[in-house]
């Protein structure tokens, strides 16, 4: 069977059309198949940071981290990570990173409460993600993992030793988790649509 015509064109005319792409068309080609993804090479920090001031950018709300460099919805940011000297045209917008890599960095320790979006999150002690905080009694809602355990164990703390009633708990976590993130998680260098 032969590929499409379009695959058939040689690499040269591949990346003279390539070149003439707005970045949201790259991305959206090298989720096309492997050959695009090959050839199309992964923009760099300084590019990431010139497209976050493009309307586009700006009307889908995406900022730049600097740690996974690539392009993150603002609900992935702190609040002051998104304001002041780190908001777009900000003189430190170098220094912006997501709350992914603020936790994957030592950045925010165990117990460090951000604002997002206007809501205040709390980083759990035990699983090292960012729970809703109840503001009126400033006590942890919890998060979908610590509740359950919470719940298995009678009152125990959030970040005690969590202890697992069959099997099947600790192959469904071991299952889903890799390094404290998602398995269905989408990792690279792209934005979250």
């Amino acid at each position: 069977m032969l590929p499409p015509p379009l695959l058939r064109l040689p690499i040269e005319l591949h990346r003279d059309i390539i070149d003439k792409l707005a970045f949201q068309d790259r991305v959206r080609l090298t989720l096309t198949c492997r050959y695009f993804l090959s050839i199309i090479k992964p923009p760099t920090y300084q590019d990431l940071l010139a497209v976050e001031i493009s309307s586009w950018a700006v009307s889908s709300e995406l900022y730049t981290c600097k740690f996974c460099i690539r392009l993150r919805h603002l609900r992935r940011y702190a609040d002051d990570m998104r304001k002041g000297k780190r908001a777009r045209h900000g003189v430190d917008v170098n220094t912006r990173f997501c709350l992914d890599c603020g936790v994957e960095q030592h950045l925010y320790p165990p117990g460090t409460t951000v604002t997002v979006m206007g809501q205040t999150h709390s980083l759990c002690m035990r699983c090292k993600i960012f729970p809703v905080l109840n503001s009126s009694e400033l006590t942890l809602k919890g998060c979908s993992s610590c509740t359950r355990a919470v719940q298995k164990m009678g009152a125990k703390s959030c970040g005690d030793d969590e202890q697992y009633d069959s099997e099947d708990d600790w192959s469904y976590s071991t299952r889903s988790f890799v390094d404290g993130k998602h398995s269905g998680e989408l990792h690279g260098a792209y934005p979250d649509f």
